[in-house]
């Protein structure tokens, strides 16, 4: 094998890499359906290879010396091999990497196979390679595949795990146990049919064959046979069956694979297809019988036959050559991973790219990268300026051994990576820059139009959802729940989802916060963490005592608001009773104003909020200030039913959230809803806020319990002040104003004036109890004179 510069495949081991089973891919846009397909190419000529076609296939070195024209290598199975494809398990994988091996599908399958295992382009799956053959059955179910020939893998070299060699599972057969738990029996594999001859085939995938079907001139026919509408034309299904399987044969071009994997999408599937017939099955013989009856076959235009190349005129990547030095590492690291890397030198972290968003590198994923790299270089070539030299080559050598030895030291990687920061650096705003934009596990949504669009690390997303997106998904049990804690008032609720929606977007014009209000046992804890799963890492809880007053030091840290940034559904829990909120902090953080934060032992920042606060709360935090600008912002949610004993479901919050796409789509209603009239506050929602508001007036409480209200009475502000205090003193302490701040807040009630004697008196008003004590009588000189100062 000669040497090559593509260092991330160094992993890839050396009995694949010795095969010609390889090819390279692009990530081809389909405008038709929307999404990206993997498209393989003949690394030698640029055409399109073909997974039945070893003609088509290239070695190793050939892939790899022209792959910066493409997206990446991939290897096809020929039936020696087989290939196991985990999809969607991003967090399975973090858990592992972790040593977090219970209940971890990646953990049950790379310890069960202990064969090569890598991570997939996207970030998110899991591919592992065995030498043998698949028990018979199926060989798709749900986010897992297995397949040995007829297909090909995208390889990246990203290893998993520890590798000990590819394992032979020809006499073992562990694959027989995860292919009977996963995908089962039920599904009886077509694959030991005859093989396709290598002139047959094409390379669209199931999805692409059904899309160019019913759009075709015989659309009608084929959408009938996938919506399992026969009846009206064929007078058996076995005789459907057959015409069908024709059809098939000729779109898939005579694969048994796909036109088995087709029938069993279409409403034509039934339980006969795979009862045993021999050695073999209903449905296999239905589709051997097709292809043998089958003479014209479909093959898509290749894009290459449009504009012919002469690959051969063009001459190979030559590898490029790094110096023996820090800098000379840190292109090498650039050269492998500088598109999938970010370094903040305000926050002093690494992010990466996970294949759908980006991550704060807390598990060292950059040093791994490092090492990746410092194991590489042994692997490049000399460079000398006369090869013949032998003293030149000798020195060369050295030189590169020298410096192998260096990089692999702890200085040397970490110098490594130092010298690249520079090369990668963001500003503290790079990140989720767009407020209107919701990444989600499918892709990410333009809240705006509901267009859903593939990941693109350019999109510099660092939040994602847990969920999928779909937009015909329902949520009834969610629908229900909401009825039942709500009692059915459907204008609450109706609020509630364009207040949820509305938090979906980084849109903060409204400048309000949320609390959830009431006792236990009424839904709001479920309430908040299904919401939570569904925002995903765009929702982040903080403590309560961020939001109230207390002796805070400007130039302290302040992690619990810096973490915030690019946040949309920040949660808090109850304050303790008798809390005060801190309404400069809330003026803040509901505000569209830059706040000024400090992560610890990092630089003071600003950024503009996007959250939205959620509290709940049984008891409502202490609220002293009386103007307009904090009670605006103030949102009551009320949680009133009572959810009875004999009604409680512990298990409701899990079923709900195998809800989870339908109520993202519930939220994703709700943003429309709100963009198109706003939040819409019910007489609810007002009246609530105004019996807060009424609660919190300390002054107002005070007069109502201990004064008399009449236009022809006065009292004086001496003895108004000496009641309120021990009216505060008996247990209101909360209360607690200065005489100044309780004089302003009476005049905002009362009129005040000059009584015949020089007092300071209120109209409107007097105390219940007129009779002062004698104290208090020869204390009134006093008062005169401080009401007169």
């Amino acid at each position: 094998m000669t040497c090559h510069s593509k260092n991330q495949y160094d992993y890839i081991p050396d009995e694949l890499v010795e095969q010609d089973n390889w090819c390279n891919f692009k990530l081809e846009w389909d405008a038709e359906r929307e999404k990206f397909t993997k498209r393989p190419y003949n690394s030698s000529t640029g055409y399109y290879a073909k997974s039945n076609d070893p003609t088509t296939w290239s070695d190793f070195d050939t892939a790899v010396s022209v792959v910066d024209k493409y997206d990446g290598i991939g290897y096809f199975f020929d039936g020696n091999y087989y290939g196991i494809d985990l999809d969607n398990v991003e967090s399975e994988i973090m858990r592992y990497m972790q040593g977090d091996n219970q209940d971890n599908i990646v953990a049950e399958f790379i310890d069960i196979l202990g064969s090569y295992a890598e991570i997939s382009p996207s970030g998110t799956g899991v591919h592992i390679i065995c030498k043998g053959t698949l028990p018979p059955g199926g060989r798709r179910k749900g986010d897992i595949e297995m397949y040995d020939k007829g297909r090909f893998f995208t390889m990246t070299g990203n290893r998993l795990g520890e590798y000990r060699g590819i394992y032979d599972d020809s006499e073992m057969g562990k694959v027989n146990y995860l292919h009977h738990k996963y995908i089962g029996e039920d599904s009886i594999s077509v694959q030991d049919l005859s093989a396709v001859d290598a002139e047959l085939g094409n390379n669209l995938s199931e999805d692409e064959i059904i899309e160019r079907a019913s759009e075709s001139k015989t659309g009608m026919r084929f959408k009938m046979f996938m919506d399992g509408a026969w009846e009206q034309f064929y007078n058996s299904q076995s005789e459907a069956d057959l015409a069908f399987c024709n059809d098939l044969a000729y779109w898939t071009a005579c694969d048994p694979q796909k036109m088995d994997a087709i029938y069993r999408e279409s409403g034509m599937m039934r339980s006969k297809w795979d009862e045993k017939r021999e050695n073999s099955t209903y449905g296999a013989l239905t589709i051997q019988k097709s292809i043998q009856g089958t003479t014209n076959y479909y093959q898509p235009v290749d894009d290459f036959d449009l504009n012919i190349l002469d690959m051969s005129s063009k001459p190979k990547l030559k590898p490029k050559h790094f110096s023996y030095d820090d800098t000379g590492n840190s292109g090498r690291f650039m050269r492998a991973f500088g598109e999938r890397v970010k370094y903040s030198f305000n926050n002093k972290k690494w992010y990466y790219y996970s294949g759908k968003v980006w991550v704060m590198d807390d598990l060292g994923k950059v040093y791994e990268m490092a090492d990746m790299i410092a194991r590489s270089i042994y692997k490049e070539p000399i460079v000398v300026s006369d090869e013949t030299n032998e003293k030149l080559v000798e020195q060369a050598e050295k030189n590169k051994a020298k410096h192998v030895k260096y990089s692999r030291s702890v200085s040397g990687k970490q110098r490594m990576i130092t010298d690249t920061q520079h090369r990668v650096a963001i500003g503290t705003d790079a990140f989720d820059r767009d407020p209107y934009l919701f990444n989600t596990v499918s892709g990410y949504i333009d809240l705006n139009n509901r267009h859903l669009m593939k990941h693109n690390p350019s999109k510099m997303m660092s939040k994602m959802s847990y969920s999928e997106y779909n937009p015909e998904a329902d949520c009834p049990q969610w629908i229900n729940f909401l009825d039942e804690i709500f009692q059915g008032d459907q204008e609450l609720i109706d609020y509630i989802q364009r207040a949820i929606g509305y938090s979906m977007s980084g849109d903060v014009s409204e400048q309000v916060m949320f609390f959830l209000v009431g006792d236990g046992q009424n839904g709001k804890s479920v309430f908040v963490n299904v919401l939570n799963d569904v925002m995903g890492s765009y929702g982040t809880a903080i403590q309560p005592s961020t939001l109230m007053a207390s002796n805070r030091d400007g130039s302290s840290a302040s992690p619990d608001i810096a973490r915030l940034k690019g946040a949309r559904f920040v949660t808090t829990s109850e304050p303790n009773k008798g809390m005060k909120l801190d309404e400069g902090i809330v003026k803040q953080m509901t505000g569209d104003d830059k706040i000024t934060a400090r992560h610890l032992n990092a630089e003071f920042f600003e950024y503009k909020p996007e959250f939205k606060i959620w509290m709940t709360t049984n008891h409502k935090p202490v609220i002293q200030g009386t103007d307009t600008g904090i009670w605006r912002r103030i949102v009551i949610i009320p949680f009133e039913y009572q959810i009875p004993k004999e009604k409680i479901d512990k298990k409701l919050t899990s079923k709900l959230k195998g809800e989870l796409t339908g109520i993202l789509n519930w939220c994703v209603d709700g943003y429309e809803m709100w963009r198109e009239n706003g939040l819409m506050e019910p007489d609810l929602i007002a009246k609530q806020r105004g019996e807060y508001r009424n609660e919190m007036d300390i002054v107002h409480r005070f007069v109502d319990e201990n004064c008399v209200i009449n236009p022809n009475v006065e009292e004086t502000a001496s003895n108004l002040w000496k009641a309120y205090h021990s009216w505060v003193k008996e247990g209101n302490e909360w209360g607690h104003m200065s005489r100044t701040k309780f004089g302003i807040e009476l005049s905002k009630r009362f009129d005040k004036k000059r009584d015949g004697r020089g007092y300071v008196v209120y109209q409107g008003l007097k105390l219940n109890d007129s009779e002062l004590s004698a104290d208090a009588k020869r204390s009134n000189v006093i008062s005169f004179l401080v009401d007169n100062h």
